[in-house]
């Protein structure tokens, strides 16, 4: 049943140390060198019936180990439940190395630490200045990305696929407090954060920073949160310098202003949250002969590469070391029928969804989940409560490519099997289904 809608919102300064990993990139020189902008986390706590805290972060993503553990610290200090908070990341390739990518970038124990206090409590602070609020929902047209899986000579390549699948548009969530100006902008736009490239050794937040800059800058007083959409096959475009990124950020936080601008508000609201953690089910480990004798390749390329690699690629060469042992270990071990925790969460305020995916999820499935959903509007970002790795289409499977073939390394585990498109998409059409029911 609806009711007054109550809401809080706040953000902090997130900025790891100089001297700390990045991760997104394999081959780095070194270590980060300076912060070119700060990166952040947002929170938006809504009561209405129901409770939810929508939280942003500019990370790469997020392990399930640290999300469990920043969700218990806020409900143990709130009303919120713990399975009620959703935390995106903006998957910036700017920012620190966290425990979700082994292999690019060595995550900092005390910056991890630091992290979670802070998203808890910049969580907490957001529910403790709830009051009276009122909120409305948009979408407008724009595209910062491009579908980045081009056919070249007959193979799948990380390229510019300019007929390929896109979200052309922005997702809005409004929340004005008493006054009737914006105190929250929460918007969804599926784009790499990928501008700067691999060369650039300063943290910075790229173009979802200046996105969420742009829009502060619009609305003085604001808060503004950027959750990453469903980008898995979406690279941000063009790429290169600062000023592309700013270009990027701006001209988001104008189609973020058209939204708002065109968005009619309510105070009454509902509130609804349900999740599910499926298992989905990964490849079988090669036959041992196999898994050895890629081990022993791998170990082979690490020891003859050595002498000649820089910081990134050492960080790299090992990491795939391991990531060729942990499959030789399954392997001898007769693993079979593995599974892979998946968390969906789904997420209803008044006529508007949200669908929390945790993992680099193509722009396909967040199509889809819009298509079927029984909400007026659905917006599905991906990186959300965790990050495990590349979710293709099942369609993309015999296509190849990076993200069926090889990225799953650098998350250290095995390849989730295509079977998972439809097991996901179900899930999320039963989630919607019982938070509007």
């Amino acid at each position: 049943m609806s009711a007054q809608l109550l809401a809080g919102a706040a953000k902090s300064v997130i900025t790891p140390p100089v001297g700390i990993d990045l991760s997104g990139f394999g081959g780095r020189e070194g270590p980060s060198e300076g912060v070119h902008d700060d990166l952040r986390a947002g929170a938006l706590c809504l009561e209405a019936g129901g409770s939810v805290v929508l939280m942003t972060a500019d990370l790469i993503g997020l392990d399930s180990d640290s999300v469990a553990e920043v969700r218990e610290s806020i409900a143990a200090r709130t009303t919120v439940p713990a399975g009620n908070v959703m935390i995106t990341c903006s998957h910036t390739h700017s920012g620190p190395a966290t425990p979700c990518l082994p292999t690019l970038g060595r995550p900092d124990a005390q910056y991890m630490a630091m992290l979670k206090r802070k998203l808890a409590d910049v969580a907490v602070e957001a529910w403790e200045q709830r009051s009276p609020a009122r909120w409305g929902v948009g979408r407008e047209e724009v595209l910062v990305g491009i579908n980045r899986r081009e056919r070249r000579s007959g193979q799948i390549v990380l390229g510019r696929n300019e007929a390929g699948t896109t979200a052309p548009y922005v997702d809005v969530l409004r929340v004005d407090a008493g006054s009737r100006e914006p105190m929250a902008i929460w918007m969804c736009h599926p784009a790499h954060g990928v501008t700067m490239g691999g060369d650039n050794l300063l943290i910075s937040a790229d173009w979802p920073g200046y996105a969420q800059r742009a829009v502060e800058r619009i609305y003085p007083g604001s808060v503004a949160l950027f959750a990453q959409g469903c980008a898995g096959n979406i690279n941000s475009e063009p790429k290169g310098t600062f000023e592309i990124a700013q270009e990027q950020g701006e001209r988001m936080g104008r189609a973020v202003e058209k939204a708002v601008d065109a968005t009619t508000t309510e105070s009454a609201a509902e509130v609804a949250v349900a999740s599910e953690t499926l298992q989905l089910p990964l490849f079988d480990p090669p036959p041992v002969d196999e898994a050895r004798a890629t081990a022993e390749q791998i170990r082979r390329e690490r020891d003859e590469k050595w002498d000649g690699a820089n910081y990134g690629w050492r960080i790299l060469l090992d990491g795939l070391v391991d990531w060729a042992q942990s499959v030789l270990e399954l392997a001898e071990a007769g693993a079979t029928d593995l599974t892979r925790d998946f968390e969906v969460q789904a997420v209803r305020v008044g006529d508007f969804g949200i669908v929390g995916l945790p993992g680099e999820v193509f722009v396909e499935y967040a199509l889809n989940i819009d298509r079927e959903s029984p909400c007026r509007l659905t917006a599905v970002p991906a990186y959300t409560n965790g990050n495990i790795g590349y979710v293709p289409t099942a369609a993309a499977y015999p296509e190849g490519g990076y993200e069926v073939e090889t990225a799953i390394r650098y998350y250290g585990t095995m390849m989730l099997r295509p079977e998972s498109e439809q097991i996901i998409l179900r899930s999320a059409q039963e989630l919607l289904r019982e938070v509007c029911a």
